[in-house]
């Protein structure tokens, strides 16, 4: 009887110490990086402002109990970047294309709320008909610069061979401009 309770009682037990020893671990080696700024967000940041040579921060959500981007309930809205001088804010904003969740841009707006430009963090959509917006920024989104949250939207036609895609941009730049334009005090005072 002996011979077949105690080999599984034994690797429970080992089992058991080895968990302990990983939690144990893992909380003396946890680094919280919720607002840190990755290399593609800074390189996002510089491309859309090349000449703002300042720091920026992810703006945090001061009314929730944990570390968390300020998103303003915007559940497209994936962060609130801001220059330390307060004149550039970005917005990281995902939505979908033609590819769920496969447009993920950073949309730089000025301190008059107009759009300065985008950049791409990653591109989920069908290479070479979505991703012409990525590659051929002059196609399409270019099309928006200096456009505000109250602009026709439908004005810039769609990319032919990229409608979805097109529609997400559209949706995204939108969404990061009225974000900004409906939040801007509450931007701007972080």
């Amino acid at each position: 009887m002996k011979k077949y309770i105690f080999p599984p009682l034994a690797l429970m037990i080992i089992c058991i110490v080895v968990c302990g020893l990983l939690v144990f671990t893992y909380k003396l080696t946890y680094k919280d990086t919720t607002g840190v700024m990755t290399d593609d967000l800074k390189a996002g940041c510089e491309a859309i402002f090349p000449n703002s040579g300042g720091e920026y921060k992810i703006l945090l959500d001061s009314s929730k109990t944990e570390k968390k981007p300020l998103t303003f309930g915007n559940e497209k809205v994936n962060s609130i970047i801001l220059s330390e001088n307060k004149e550039n804010c970005l917005i990281e904003v995902t939505t979908d294309g033609y590819s769920k969740g496969g447009i993920h841009i950073l949309v730089g707006i000025d301190q008059n709320g107009e759009l300065a430009g985008t950049e791409f963090i990653s591109c989920g959509e069908t290479p070479g008909l979505g991703t012409k917006l990525r590659d051929q920024k002059s196609i399409f989104s270019d099309k928006f610069k200096g456009f505000t949250a109250s602009d026709d939207f439908d004005k810039v036609d769609n990319v032919t061979g990229a409608t979805y895609s097109s529609k997400g941009m559209r949706d995204a730049i939108k969404t990061a401009l009225e974000v900004y334009s409906d939040n801007k005090e509450a931007i701007l005072s972080e």
